[in-house]
């Protein structure tokens, strides 16, 4: 019976975006013909003693069919697209609408050759404008609605209750990545996991937990859950098939995420073995054309960047200058890609003795692992707490972009004593350029938990694009001038 209205819930969400996207169908295809063959007629009754249209309207008749069928190839009406960012959903209409138009013109010359209307030819610039306004008038439609959504679920309106289960690295990305999102579908209740488990969770802001997996039915029922991630199938207290039983009992969607480490997501290929599924494992790297495109990016975008802020360079060297003896920039060895050691360059924001000093510090360290973070650092001279908290100790690395040795977006670049200490999944940040910015800069909070880093660092090389870079350095942008996240 919960199954049913839920169904029915949802078949009544998406109904009038349906009739909406089938009229829309109708009204492109009209306007492409009027404007076609008389754009001074724009009447119902010239439609009907238009003696030509008779051969368009029963391809009329298939166009809002058509045009529903591709939308919901490409997602439009799954619940689950929801979460994707507004550009990749309005980039898939626009695949979907060209999908679309390109049936029906087979469909058209089919409906041609073999039915009726074989002397007749079809304009091609109608099918051409109907494909335009379809364009326009869908993705307007799709995006004020995708903006409407978002302001309810902003407001709290039709969330869907989320439970993550787990404790380790990669449910502390999915709680983390779930809460940044102001408009997500999602409301994050808290963690399922073993009793003992909770306890890891203390660096956590607004940790909750929920229970435990194997009283899944209790936690469902208290908490009134929609969904389940599970991240850590090995603690679930139970097989996974059982588990997934007992959440469809209450109707709960149990989503698997992928073990960043035990099943790598980037470059997978499905294939058979032996008449049985594989996924077969790609090297994780950014390599080939990708490479080539995101060094075109880092040279255009770090000479911009370079000739906006050499001004603001001159200032903060003679500020350097006038505070504390020695150079305004401080050189300090680092390990990139594949382990290659460089230079890295930044302006010094701590008195020459700060490497010297770092040993008595260690017992202060709020980071957690094999990072070093301390937000009172004695060692700053004033200036420097200045560029450290609005981040501009980091734009001589700019240099660093240019001669190659990073990138703009990418994994920090650790120091070797950091890398002597690391295991062969932490190694694997090394498998591409470094970068001065990236998703554990733009998403981190004050959480400094070292695993966590390693899997925003992971996402990002498995995961890479251009338009994700894109993404990281307006984030990065919002960053900067708000002051989040800096110390």
């Amino acid at each position: 019976m919960e199954l049913v209205q839920n169904n029915t819930r949802q078949i009544a969400r998406i109904t009038p975006l349906i009739i909406v996207d089938m009229m829309i169908a109708v009204l492109a295809f009209i306007l492409a013909y009027v404007i076609r063959m008389n754009p001074e007629s724009l009447s119902v009754a010239y439609l009907r003693s238009d003696s030509v249209f008779e051969a368009y309207s029963s391809i009329l008749l298939m166009t809002p069919f058509v045009r529903v069928f591709t939308y919901s190839l490409y997602g439009a009406y799954d619940p689950n697209t929801f979460s994707e960012s507004t550009s990749h959903r309005l980039f898939n209409m626009c695949k979907a609408v060209s999908l679309g138009t390109v049936i029906i013109i087979l469909m058209t010359f089919m409906y041609r050759g073999v039915f009726e209307h074989r002397a007749f030819s079809y304009s091609r610039m109608v099918f051409g404008l109907d494909w335009v306004f379809n364009i326009l008038l869908v993705c307007g439609v799709h995006g004020i609605t995708i903006f409407v959504r978002g302001e309810l679920f902003k407001r709290g309106v039709g969330k869907r209750n989320i439970a993550i289960q787990g404790a380790g690295g990669q449910a502390r990305v999915f709680n983390t990545e779930l809460g940044f999102l102001p408009r997500s579908q999602y409301t994050v209740k808290g963690f399922v996991a073993d009793s003992d488990a909770s306890d890891t969770f203390g660096d956590v802001e607004d940790f909750k937990y929920l229970g435990s997996p194997t009283k899944i039915l209790e936690v469902i029922n208290r908490y009134e859950l929609d969904e389940i991630i599970v991240t850590d199938v090995n603690s679930l207290g139970m097989d996974l098939v059982s588990f997934v039983g007992e959440c469809h009992k209450r109707d709960v969607v149990v989503k698997l995420a992928l073990d960043i480490y035990g099943v790598l997501t980037h470059g997978r290929q499905l294939n058979q073995l032996a008449g049985q599924p594989v996924i077969q494992i790609n090297e994780i790297a950014i390599e080939g054309f990708a490479r080539v495109l995101k060094r075109t990016e880092d040279i255009i975008l770090c000479s911009l960047a370079l000739a906006i802020t050499f001004p603001v360079w001159c200032v903060i060297g003679v500020l350097i200058k006038r505070e504390s003896p020695g150079p305004a920039i401080f050189n300090q060895t680092r390990v990139g890609k594949n382990g290659r050691t460089f230079m890295m360059h930044k302006f010094r924001s701590m008195h020459l003795d700060a490497e010297e000093r770092l040993d008595e510090l260690m017992e202060h360290n709020e980071a957690d692992g094999l990072i070093f973070k301390m937000k009172e650092d004695p060692r700053c001279t004033a200036i420097g707490k200045f560029i450290r908290r609005t981040n501009l100790d980091e734009l001589p690395q700019i240099l660093n972009v240019l001669k190659g040795e990073m990138s703009l977006v990418g994994p920090r670049p650790p120091l070797p004593a950091e890398v002597s200490k690391y295991n062969d999944q932490h190694r694997q940040r090394l498998s591409t350029t470094p970068g001065i910015t990236g998703l554990w800069q733009v998403n981190r909070g004050h959480n400094y938990n070292f695993e966590e880093v390693v899997n925003w660092d992971m996402y990002y090389i498995e995961n890479w694009s251009l338009w994700l870079d894109i993404k990281i350095i307006l984030r990065t942008i919002g960053v900067l001038l708000t002051g989040r996240y800096s110390y």
